[in-house]
C-alpha cells in the first residue's frame, strides 16, 4: 500500500505521514566488522570487517565508472525520486508469477546499506522507501550517488570504490579506466561470485552484460575489452579464510547480504567445533609441509544427528582461494559403502558370497578386463571380505546385478549432489564410451564427487539412515541484539536402519582391519585412484565416522599426478590420510563419552551372490577369472596354459610396421596385427607380408573411434568395409581375430563374432599413445604382465619409434625370464576371405575342411617351453603355410628356425 500510494499519488496523505514517522539518523552508523564465533558461542573464529575504506569526492570517479554503475543498478537514477516506479510495477509483476526480482534504486540501496539491514520483510522494505524519500528531499543526485560508492561494498574487504580500484586493479579511483569501472559494477550485485579470482566466466558474463547495457544508454563506447585484474585474495580468516568464505556464501541465501556482514557489526555463531576446527587444521597443514610440494588435502567433518560442520579445510591460504573441499574428485574404493547400502536395500545380505578373482570381464567394460588392486584373488568371498580387501570385481559384479542407476540414484539420496557447476554428477563426459550415461564403473568410484559431499554420505551412514543438508551457520545477531536468523536441522530418512547398521557392521570391520581405530567404536573406508593406466596413485581418500561425527580426508594435486610422500614411497588411502584421520577423531573427540554402534542387522539373503556361477579359467598364475560364456566377449587370454603372452599390435600398419615385424622375425615370434581399414588401404604391401611371414590377422574397424555409437547394423557394415579391404590386400587369408577401438564394444563385439571373428580384449595396457617414453612402456608392460596376458601395443596411429625401441629391450628380457609367445585364445570358428582366384585342385589355404568348434580343447603343449605354431589352434593352418617355423609334412620332424 505504501510502494502504491508513493509512486501513483493515491493515498498521498496517508504515504506522506508514514514516511514522517520512519526516522532517520542525520548521519548514518559507521561501519562496523562482525564476529564469527565457533559454536559455543564464545570464542572468536574470525573478524569479518571493512579495515580498507576511505571515503573520496565524487569529482575523483571518473564519469565512464560512474556510468557504469548506473548502468548496473539503476539506470533511471536520474529520473526518479528515490523508488523507481518501473521498477516496482516489474517486480511485482515477477513476483506474481512466482519468481524474484529486486526494484531497489541506487538511494534505496544507500538507504538500506547505511541505515538500514537486509533482512526480507515488509516492513523493512516500505521503510527503506521511506529513507530512500527523506535522502532525496535532503540531497543532490551527485551526494546520493558519492555517498552510495563511499559505502558499498565491492568485496575483497573492499569498502567504497577507493579500496575496490586499489583491490582489483592496484590504482587510485581517479585512475580507473570504462571497462575497470564496468567490472567493479559487476561485483555489487554479488561480490563473492562475481570476483573474476572466484568465478571468472560469471564475472565476465556480467561484464558484458553491463557493458552492452552502458552502449546502449550512450554512456560507454561499445566493445569494451575484458581488462587485467589483479587475482590476490585477501588472507581475511587466514587458514579458515575458505571457511568464511563458506560462511559468507551460506548467509547470503539466508537473506543477509555481504554488505551486512562486512559493515553491520553481526555476531554469528558458526556449527564450528573449538576443538575439531583447530584439529583439523593443525593435521592437513602440518602433514603438507613435511610432504612434497604440490601436495593438496581437504578436510570435512560433520555432526551426523545434524549436518551441522564441526571441522572444515580446503585451503590455508586464505578468503577466495580454490576450495578443495567442494572440488570433485575421483572418489575410488570410498564410493564401494554406496553400493552396498544399494545392495542391501535390494536385499543382497553383506555375507552373499561372490566372485573376487581377478581380472574378470563384464559387460559393462565393453571388453576391458578389471582388475582388483594388487591383483588380488577370491573367487569365493562375502561382500564384507570383498569390503575389507577392497576388491573392485565383486562390486562391480554387484552393481551389474543392480544396475548403475540404481547406484547412483542411492549416491543422490546419501548426499551426492545430482549435477556439479550444472552438470549431471556421476555420468560419463565427453569421450567416454557412454557420455550423459552412468556406466557400472560407478562401483569402483570412477566418477568424482567433492570431499564435503562424501562426509555427508558417511553422516548419513553414522545417523542409521537420516540425511541431513550440511550447514555452518547455528545464528545470527544483529548489533542490537535482535535475532536474525536461527537454524533448524531437518533430516530426511532415506535408509532403513537395518541396511544403514549393517554399513556400519561392514566398515567398522574396515577399520579394525586397517588399525587405525580412534579409541572408540569407528566405521570407514579407504580409497585410493590410480594416475590414469600407470601404477601411480593421483586421489587418495579416508572416510569415516563415529556415531558423533563424520569426516572425509582426501589428498591430491591441483592438477592430477603421482602422489608420493617424502620418503618417495605411493601415497594410499590406507597411509597418510588413514592415518590422518584417526588423530583427527582422536583429538576431536577426546573426553567425549563412547558411544557404540549399532549391532548388525543381518538384512538381505545370502544365496544371491555370483560365486561359482562361471567356469574357471585353468593354467593361469594368479587366477585369470571366469573364462568368456559366450563368442560376443572379448578373449583375454592367450591360446594355450603356461607363463605365455599374446602381443597384438593395434592401428597399423603403417611406416613402423617393417621394424616390428623385422624384431619378431629375429626372436621367431609370431604376434597379431589388429589393422585399420583406411590404414590396409594405404600399405596393402605390409598386410602381404604380415601374413606372408606367419602372423594373425585381426579386424580394427575403418570408422575407428566412431564405433561405438553405431548400431549393430552399421557396425557390421563398418567391420564388412575394413573386410573388404583385407580381402583386397590378402585375398583368401583368414582373419581370426576382430578388435574394436577401446570404449567400442558393444554391438561392435557382436556383430564381429557373427561374421566368424573373436573379439579381442587384452590384460596389458602400456598406454603408449601418450608417448611415455621406450622405457616406460617397457616397465609397465612388465609390472602388468601375468600368465597369460594379451598385450596391447600399437604400431601405427602416431610416432611408434618408442614402441619399437621398447620391445627391442622387452623381447630378450621375456625371453630370458622364461616367458613364451602364444597367439590369442580363439571363441569363434574363423573362416576365409574371398579368394580373387581360388586354386581348382587343391583346398584354400587358411582354413582347415571342417572349422573347429568354438572354445575346443588345444592340443598338448611342451611345459617347459613350448612351440607356438606347432600347437597352434585349429584353423590357423594359414600360419603353418605361410613361412613359419613347422614340422617338415615329409619327415615329421621340426623345420630350423623354430623358436617360442
Amino acid at each position: 500500500m505504501v510502494v502504491l500510494a508513493l509512486v501513483s499519488g493515491a493515498g498521498w496523505g496517508a504515504a506522506e505521514v508514514y514516511v514522517a514517522s520512519v526516522p532517520m539518523r542525520d548521519e548514518p552508523p559507521g561501519p562496523q566488522a562482525s564476529v564469527l564465533y565457533y559454536s559455543d558461542g564464545k570464542t572468536i573464529l574470525a573478524r569479518v570487517g571493512t579495515a580498507d575504506h576511505n571515503d573520496v569526492p565524487l569529482s575523483a570517479v571518473p564519469a565512464a565508472v560512474r556510468h557504469a554503475v548506473l548502468a548496473a543498478e539503476d539506470r533511471d537514477f536520474a529520473d526518479h525520486g528515490g523508488v523507481s516506479v518501473r521498477g516496482v510495477l516489474r517486480a511485482i509483476v515477477s513476483d506474481l508469477k512466482g519468481g524474484h526480482e529486486g526494484a531497489s534504486t541506487i538511494t534505496q540501496q544507500f538507504a538500506r546499506n547505511a541505515y538500514l539491514t537486509q533482512d526480507f520483510s515488509v516492513d523493512r522494505k516500505a521503510r527503506e522507501m521511506a529513507i530512500a524519500v527523506k535522502l532525496e528531499r535532503r540531497y543532490s543526485k551527485d551526494e546520493i550517488l558519492e555517498r552510495y560508492l563511499n559505502t558499498i561494498y565491492f568485496g575483497r574487504g573492499a569498502y567504497g570504490i577507493a579500496a575496490a580500484a586499489n583491490a582489483y586493479f592496484g590504482v587510485r579511483p581517479d585512475q580507473l579506466t570504462p571497462a575497470q569501472g564496468v567490472v567493479l559494477a559487476a561485483v555489487i550485485k554479488d561480490p563473492y561470485h562475481f570476483d573474476p579470482a572466484v568465478d571468472a566466466r560469471a564475472a565476465k558474463n556480467r561484464f558484458l552484460w553491463i557493458a552492452k547495457a552502458a552502449a546502449e544508454a550512450k554512456w560507454l563506447p561499445t566493445g569494451l575489452t575484458y581488462p587485467a585484474v589483479t587475482l590476490t585474495r585477501t588472507n581475511v580468516g587466514g587458514k579458515n579464510g575458505v571457511v568464511v568464505d563458506q560462511i559468507e556464501n551460506e548467509l547470503k541465501a539466508r537473506g543477509i547480504s555481504s554488505q551486512d556482514l562486512h559493515t553491520k557489526g553481526l555476531s554469528v555463531v558458526t556449527t564450528l567445533d573449538r576443538v575439531a576446527q583447530p584439529a583439523a587444521v593443525q593435521q592437513v597443514t602440518q602433514q603438507l609441509q613435511v610432504q612434497p610440494a604440490g601436495l593438496r588435502g581437504a578436510l570435512v567433518a560433520l555432526d551426523p544427528r545434524s549436518g551441522a560442520v564441526r571441522a572444515y579445510f580446503g585451503s590455508d591460504q586464505g578468503r577466495g582461494y580454490y576450495d578443495y573441499a567442494t572440488a570433485p574428485h575421483p572418489a575410488a574404493s570410498t564410493f564401494k559403502p554406496i553400493v552396498l547400502s544399494a545392495a542391501l536395500e535390494r536385499g543382497i545380505g553383506y555375507n552373499s558370497r561372490w566372485d573376487g578373482s581377478s581380472p574378470r570381464i563384464f559387460p559393462g567394460r565393453q571388453g576391458v578386463p578389471l582388475k582388483n588392486h594388487a591383483n588380488a584373488q577370491c573367487p569365493n568371498c562375502t561382500l564384507e571380505t570383498a569390503m575389507v580387501e577392497s576388491l573392485n570385481t565383486p562390486f562391480y559384479a554387484v552393481t551389474e546385478e543392480l544396475g548403475a542407476d540404481a547406484v547412483r540414484s542411492m549416491a543422490v539420496r546419501l548426499g551426492i549432489p545430482d549435477a556439479y557447476a550444472g552438470q549431471r554428477s556421476m555420468v560419463d563426459v565427453k569421450g567416454d564410451p557412454k557420455p550423459g550415461r552412468t556406466r557400472p564403473d560407478i562401483s569402483i568410484g570412477r566418477y568424482p564427487v567433492a570431499p564435503a559431499d562424501l562426509a555427508t554420505v558417511y553422516a548419513t551412514f553414522a545417523s542409521g539412515g537420516t540425511h541431513y543438508d550440511r550447514y555452518f551457520v547455528e545464528k545470527v545477531s544483529a548489533a542490537d541484539h535482535r535475532e536474525l536468523y536461527q537454524a533448524v536441522p531437518v533430516g530426511e530418512v532415506v535408509l532403513k536402519p537395518g541396511v544403514a547398521a549393517d554399513v556400519s557392521t561392514v566398515l567398522s570391520s574396515v577399520v579394525r582391519r586397517d588399525g587405525v581405530s580412534p579409541k572408540r567404536p569407528a566405521a570407514g573406508k579407504t580409497g585410493t585412484q590410480a594416475w590414469g593406466d600407470t601404477k601411480e596413485n593421483q586421489d587418495a581418500w579416508m572416510a569415516g565416522y563415529t556415531p558423533e561425527l563424520a569426516t572425509t580426508i582426501w589428498l591430491g594435486k591441483e592438477k592430477p599426478g603421482p602422489l608420493r610422500d617424502a620418503a618417495g614411497k605411493p601415497i594410499e588411502g590406507e597411509t597418510l590420510p588413514a592415518k590422518m584421520w584417526q588423530a583427527f577423531t582422536t583429538a576431536s573427540l577426546h573426553g567425549a563419552p563412547v558411544e557404540a554402534l549399532p549391532p548388525p542387522a543381518n538384512v538381505g539373503r545370502t544365496d544371491v551372490g555370483d560365486a561359482g556361477r562361471s567356469k574357471p579359467s585353468t593354467g593361469t598364475k594368479g587366477g585369470i577369472g571366469a573364462k568368456p560364456l559366450g563368442p560376443d566377449v572379448p578373449v583375454i587370454h592367450t591360446a594355450h596354459a603356461g607363463k605365455r603372452l599374446a602381443l597384438t599390435f593395434d592401428d597399423g600398419p603403417s611406416e613402423f610396421t617393417p621394424a616390428m615385424l623385422d624384431l619378431l622375425k629375429q626372436y621367431h615370434i609370431k604376434g597379431v596385427f589388429c589393422m585399420v581399414g583406411e590404414e590396409v588401404e594405404q600399405h596393402p604391401d605390409l598386410v602381404k607380408r604380415v601374413v606372408s611371414e606367419g602372423h594373425g590377422l585381426c579386424n580394427h574397424s575403418w570408422k575407428h573411434d566412431d564405433l561405438g555409437a553405431l548400431s549393430e547394423a552399421a557396425a557390421r557394415a563398418d567391420i564388412q568395409r575394413t573386410q573388404d579391404a583385407l580381402a583386397k590386400a590378402a585375398p583368401g587369408r583368414t582373419v581370426s581375430w576382430f578388435r574394436a577401438p577401446f570404449g567400442s564394444w558393444g554391438a561392435s563385439a557382436k556383430a564381429g563374432a557373427a561374421m566368424h571373428m573373436t573379439p579381442l580384449g587384452w590384460v596389458v595396457d602400456p598406454d603408449d599413445w601418450t608417448t611415455p617414453g621406450a622405457d616406460v612402456i617397457r616397465t609397465r608392460i612388465k609390472e602388468q604382465l601375468e600368465d597369460r596376458a594379451v598385450v596391447l601395443v600399437h604400431d601405427g596411429g602416431g610416432d611408434r619409434s618408442q614402441t619399437v625401441t621398447a620391445l627391442k629391450k622387452l623381447i630378450p628380457e621375456l625371453l630370458a625370464d622364461g616367458w613364451t609367445f602364444d597367439l590369442p585364445e580363439k571363441t569363434v570358428a574363423a573362416r576365409p576371405l574371398p579368394h580373387s582366384n581360388p586354386p581348382k585342385e587343391q583346398p584354400e589355404q587358411g582354413v582347415t575342411e571342417k572349422p573347429a568348434p568354438p572354445v575346443e580343447e588345444q592340443p598338448p603343449v611342451d611345459p617347459v617351453r613350448p612351440e607356438v605354431i606347432d600347437s597352434a589352434p585349429p584353423g590357423d593352418e594359414e600360419l603353418r603355410d605361410q613361412g613359419s617355423p613347422q614340422k617338415s609334412r615329409e619327415t615329421g620332424k621340426k623345420a630350423p628356425g623354430t623358436g617360442a
